[in-house]
């Protein structure tokens, strides 16, 4: 077992023979390595955990490339084949969506007791131990993503580019780590964690543009969209995905229905660097109200 990096223990176990000075400074830098080697020797030690992760992202990843089999190659202009186009896209941004979150939003809660012994004698500063956090979330979380559209992607035959659905589904899975991240750090108990799923799922599915266009919704609830990374994955990956078939003149009397699915969404092309913004911001938001939350609790239990 590491421990943090400015306690007594942590430095007779790196200075054998040395006399402890409780006013010896240790830099930030020293506190994440050091902490960032205990998250990545928990990670081997919980292996059954970890393996599991990896093993239902790829099971799921085959269950839908297996269901939605070659339709993104498929003619849009048929309802049909678009649907299933449409469709096969939101469940896979859905499931990094949710099977990213979910780790992230059990985490603190179970590490609190541990956090708050340590932080207590001063091992080491909140910061830094939210640093290591998010480091390796970021390893674990783009090793899942990778897996999962390797598979998807190809059994699916999506048309976009794969380097930018990936960085799509990536910075969608992060900014949903950084949410669940958020609820975790506000709550105690990991049972009561689990009470906070449907608040984390269901506004992004509602706010997604698939059940209902975004325009349809009530202008004062409207502005919640902006809280949802889902929304704005979706925009990005249909522009990606739809575009070209948008700018297709269809045959008289057929609806051209990549462009109809861009309008219901309010997706533009000369938006998409908003779009881009709107999911950094939303990380680094969700991110700092945490870190603020945990230090805020941190402080207040002493």
């Amino acid at each position: 077992y590491l421990f943090g990096s400015t306690g007594r223990n942590s430095f007779l176990i790196r200075n054998p023979g040395k006399k402890f000075n409780d006013k010896q400074h240790i830099s930030s830098a020293t506190e994440v390595k050091l902490l960032f080697a205990r998250e990545l020797q928990n990670v081997q030690r919980n292996k059954k955990a970890t393996a599991a992760r990896f093993i239902f992202t790829t099971f799921l990843s085959l269950l839908v490339g297996v269901i939605f089999l070659g339709v993104g190659g498929k003619d849009p202009s048929d309802p049909v084949n678009f649907n299933g186009q449409f469709g096969s896209l939101l469940i896979i941004l859905m499931m990094s969506m949710f099977g990213t979150a979910m780790p992230s939003l059990l985490a603190f809660p179970e590490e609190r007791p541990v956090f708050i012994r340590e932080y207590s004698t001063n091992h080491y500063s909140v910061s830094t131990y939210f640093i290591s956090r998010l480091c390796i979330e970021a390893i674990i979380t783009a090793m899942q993503i990778m897996i999962g559209i390797l598979i998807s992607y190809h059994l699916v035959d999506l048309q976009m580019n794969f380097f930018l659905f990936f960085s799509i589904m990536y910075t969608l899975a992060m900014t949903s780590t950084a949410l669940a991240v958020l609820l975790g750090c506000a709550v105690e108990d990991p049972k009561m964690a689990t009470e906070f799923l449907p608040l984390l799922f269901v506004p992004q599915m509602l706010f997604a543009g698939f059940f209902i266009a975004t325009h349809i919704i009530p202008g004062w609830l409207r502005w919640a969209q902006y809280l949802c990374s889902l929304t704005f994955a979706v925009r990005l990956s249909i522009l990606a995905e739809f575009s070209n078939c948008a700018d297709e003149t269809p045959l008289p009397g057929v609806e051209n229905l990549c462009k109809r699915a861009l309008m219901s969404n309010q997706a533009n092309k000369d938006d998409v660097w908003w779009y881009w913004l709107v999911l950094c911001a939303l990380f680094i938001v969700f991110r700092l109200s945490a870190l603020f939350l945990l230090k805020k609790k941190a402080s207040k239990f002493f």
